[in-house]
């Protein structure tokens, strides 16, 4: 294994070990010594790293929110009415949140950072800028459906996000609260796309 692939893999470590120990604890109480422990690395390594647990997280943040936005973009079929893209990018985002509630919830702590903060919303222009995208492909397909804002996107998938994490914190079904946000997309989106879904 070489210097590169050594420190590739630490540094895929200390990403892994701090997840860990906020799936184990939350955000606020995870101590240096907790992630390191989980990556078996040590301090010494942390360092090389980061500068800090906030650096830490804020890159933990961004690497989540790629992935989530790939598997989103991936569960959409452009070919597909608004409707239908609607419920499987939704569908696709509730199913990386539920399959890791602890991690998710973190996004509520009083705890976040400014930086991290910068990094949720860096992630909400990325997503607002894959509904444009979409909206863009079916207003050309469909005559009836507008081009949507990148301001009014990114309302959306903010709003989106703030309110399947309230559900999380408050242990609510989010099966009933990704019934709502379907609707409020689709009524944003295109007001036909009710009866195109049925």
């Amino acid at each position: 294994m070489g210097a590169d692939d050594v420190w590739e893999d630490q540094h895929a470590r200390l990403l892994a070990g701090l997840a860990a120990s906020i799936r184990e604890k939350g955000l606020a109480q995870t101590r240096l010594s907790d992630i390191v422990g989980h990556a078996r690395c040590s301090r010494r390594t942390f360092y090389k790293h980061f500068a800090d647990k906030d650096a830490c997280f804020v890159e933990l943040t961004e690497a989540a929110s790629r992935i989530v936005l790939e598997q989103v973009e991936s569960a959409i079929d452009r070919r597909a009415p608004i409707a239908v893209q609607i419920e499987a990018a939704i569908d696709a985002y509730l199913q990386v949140v539920m399959g890791d509630p602890g991690l998710a919830r973190t996004f509520a702590s009083p705890s976040l950072g400014e930086r991290v903060l910068i990094a949720q919303r860096e992630a909400y222009e990325r997503y607002a800028a894959l509904l444009v995208s979409v909206v863009e492909g079916d207003s050309r397909r469909d005559p009836d459906l507008a081009p949507i804002t990148v301001q009014r996107a990114y309302m959306l998938v903010a709003g989106l996000h703030q309110t399947l994490i309230r559900a999380l914190v408050r242990g609510e079904d989010l099966v009933g609260v990704a019934a709502e946000i379907k609707a409020v997309m689709k009524s944003a989106l295109a007001p036909r796309a009710q009866a195109q879904a049925r």
